[in-house]
């Protein structure tokens, strides 16, 4: 599989990379349940042997990272293992400061090694950021673990627009940015992912299915959710007419951007990880199709946030 170099660093990461919250916890808007350990490590080695190189997990993922470790124990080529740290307060979602931000991303960087078996971590988010994030003080903390050898590179993994434009205005600190992607939602393509190019940060798509929305589910979502059939509706005609499967355009339409270095996605199960290289291996898809995609207009953007959908 095709690899870049994400953002203009020395870290070379395939097109498409496994996102394994599905393999640590029940995930999505069904909670559907993760598959057994044995099966998630198998889901793991397969993407591996197929030319996947780039692991996305974090510490919030469940056993997320224990799998992973476990999976990629005493491979001849180690991937490139992404995780994550958080730092707020989980009592009151404010951002830590001071020795409790220090002790906070000390203790999750510590526990990550040991997991995920590994003397330094390739790349580590900072996660789930919304708003403004960045202080001179976290700056340093930042810099402070790479110069100790514990990490080589940061990233951050955001929503919306003001969290990855802040990451961006530090492109020395920060190696890349992961933002939601998909053919409906395209709202980075504004000022964040032309930001991104012009600063040489690497970026990372997420969301790329909408939880299973663009994709052969869109058809059994439960009740609370049957108007994303007809945002999803325009996409699923375009698929229809051109004769391929929602999936399938979704994942292409994502992975094959100009924009991008690699788009993860997540799977429980064989089957659905080797349909997805697969489609990848056709390449991308036809320009006339690209472009009525990205014609397509969402009338509630608000809709497109899976933290909206409420049961």
């Amino acid at each position: 599989m095709i690899r870049s170099a994400l953002g203009d660093k020395n870290l070379q990461v395939s097109r498409l990379g496994l996102g394994t919250v599905q393999l640590g916890m029940a995930y999505g808007y069904d909670k559907q349940p993760p598959p057994p350990e044995d099966e998630a490590i198998r889901i793991i080695r397969q993407a591996l042997d197929m030319g996947i190189n780039f692991i996305d997990t974090a510490p919030a993922y469940g056993h997320s990272e224990y799998l992973v470790g476990k999976a990629c124990t005493d491979l001849a080529e180690r991937p490139v293992i992404a995780t994550k740290i958080s730092i707020r307060d989980p009592g009151s979602r404010c951002f830590l400061s001071g020795q409790a931000l220090r002790e906070a991303i000390e203790q999750s960087l510590t526990s990550s090694l040991r997991q995920l078996k590994l003397d330094a971590l390739d790349l580590v988010q900072i996660h789930s950021l919304d708003t403004r994030f960045i202080t001179s003080e976290l700056l340093d903390i930042l810099a402070d673990y790479r110069k100790r050898g514990f990490v080589r590179f940061w990233g951050a993994t955001t929503y919306g627009e003001e969290a990855p434009l802040d990451a961006l205005e530090y492109p020395e600190h920060f190696t890349s940015v992961q933002v939601p992607y998909n053919a409906l939602d395209r709202q980075m393509e504004s000022r964040v992912l032309p930001r991104a190019k012009a600063q040489s940060v690497g970026v990372v798509f997420r969301s790329v299915f909408l939880q299973g929305v663009l994709s052969h589910r869109l058809g059994r979502l439960p009740k609370h959710l049957i108007d994303l059939q007809d945002l999803a509706a325009p996409v699923a005609h375009l698929a229809d007419v051109a004769g391929i499967g929602l999936g399938e355009l979704a994942l292409r339409f994502a992975a094959f951007s100009p924009w991008v270095n690699s788009t993860i996605f997540g799977t429980t199960n064989v089957e659905e990880l080797t349909d997805n290289i697969r489609a990848i291996q056709l390449g991308p898809l036809p320009l006339d199709l690209t472009e009525a995609l990205s014609r397509t207009e969402i009338p509630d953007p608000t809709m497109l946030n899976p933290g909206n959908w409420q049961n």
